[in-house]
């Protein structure tokens, strides 16, 4: 392996293998083929769950007492650094209790007094793209060995670790707090929606008489309309990565965002729908945006608002072909039959929809520049081109 190159060669940084900072350990999967092992108090972490969390709290699956007991000598303790090293390879994540990981992962326990796991989480990150070349194969690799014998240059003194982590983690901290934020803002549009279109408990409805309808009882005034009736289906249209041009128009295909371009096909905001790879899936963009072939935008004179909320309720995904390749036909979405409100009810519920999707977009907005902002002092603080002082 090469040797890690740091032109400035900082005061108090110094060079070692992994190994030497704490106890490193594989994970490894217990037998599936009794359920009895998994099901329990203890994370199990493999790749996914390693997705946009530093802090590994979510996991898809958890360990059973017995399935611990069988796999003893590999607990990590909380604050262990865990770092993807098979197939997918840099991914990391630290430990808030203690878990167990799959074969795909090493795992560092650190020597707290020798190099704090925030530190290691950045150093990671900003080692990423040499894990990559480190697996030394097509077939992306590093075994337990090889992650021990990785080289990192840090500094020796702690408080040094401390504060460049600290920095990092100022912009990691605001936007994991933007996230919260907009998962509550979500949830409480969604709430929202289901009081007053679902429960019928809109403002004033007490007051309301309801009526017998095709689907229930529903207020009066209110009508049951086909999807058809309040909106339009339109294609996107065919754009490939190659083809997009630098720019900031947002572009979506059935699996959501996947990229930006120059020009926009839509103006915003608006709705997209998955009609081929993820049909049926639900998609808003606050701005003009562009959405590729696909995928379906919708044309609509009645609130977007309503009319998305609507749309993540209809189950669209039911509705895919059983063809080969799946998808769906917007003339077999067209027909389903829906609830349409008194225009005025649709109204109040944009005035309040509104303000809680503008917060949402500013909020992502701001996480965009927080990420770049990190991104750009990573390599520098981690390479000590940055020196912290205190």
């Amino acid at each position: 392996m090469k040797e890690i190159k740091n032109k400035l060669k900082p005061k108090r940084w110094r060079k070692v293998k992994l190994g030497e900072l704490g106890k490193i350990i594989t994970g490894k999967t217990p037998s599936t083929f009794d359920p009895s092992n998994f099901g329990g108090p203890y994370p199990f972490i493999t790749i996914p769950d390693l997705k946009d969390q530093r802090y590994v709290e979510k996991v898809e699956r958890t360990i059973s007492e017995k399935g611990a007991k069988l796999m003893k000598n590999l607990k990590l303790s909380p604050r262990a650094v865990v770092v993807s090293c098979l197939a997918t390879v840099g991914e990391v994540g630290i430990t808030i209790k203690e878990s167990f990981t799959n074969q795909q992962i090493n795992a560092v326990i650190c020597n707290e007094n020798e190099v704090t796991p925030e530190f290691l989480y950045y150093y990671f990150k900003y080692s990423k793209p040499r894990l990559l070349k480190y697996s030394g194969s097509v077939y992306t690799n590093i075994s337990k060995s090889k992650f021990a014998d990785f080289e990192i240059f840090y500094p020796e003194d702690i408080n040094d670790q401390k504060r460049i982590a600290d920095i990092l983690s100022a912009f990691d901290d605001k936007i994991e707090l933007n996230n919260k934020i907009n998962q509550n803002l979500e949830q409480t549009a969604q709430a929202i929606f289901k009081e007053w279109f679902v429960k019928f408990k809109f403002p004033d409805h007490k007051k309301a008489k309801f009526v017998d309808s095709e689907l229930g009882k529903i207020p009066k005034g209110w009508e049951v309309k086909n999807l058809g009736d309040i909106l339009v289906l339109e294609y996107g249209e065919a754009l490939t990565s190659i083809n997009r041009k630098k720019g900031v128009i947002p572009v979506y295909g059935s699996s959501g965002l996947v990229g930006y371009h120059d020009k926009k096909l839509v103006n915003g905001p608006g709705i997209i729908i998955g009609r081929a790879g993820i049909p049926g899936s639900v998609y808003w963009s606050q701005v003009d945006f562009h959405c590729v072939d696909s995928t379906f935008y919708v044309e609509t004179k009645i609130s977007k608002y309503f009319v998305f909320y609507l749309l993540k309720r209809q189950n669209l995904k039911s509705l895919i072909s059983g063809s080969a390749v799946p998808g769906i036909n917007r003339n077999i979405i067209y027909p389903n039959r829906i609830v349409l409100p008194l225009p005025s009810i649709i109204n109040d519920f944009e005035k309040i929809m509104s303000p809680i999707f503008l917060k949402i977009y500013k909020n992502k907005l701001e996480n965009q520049k927080l990420a770049s902002l990190r991104d750009l002092l990573l390599p520098k603080l981690m390479s000590g081109k940055i020196l912290v002082k205190s």
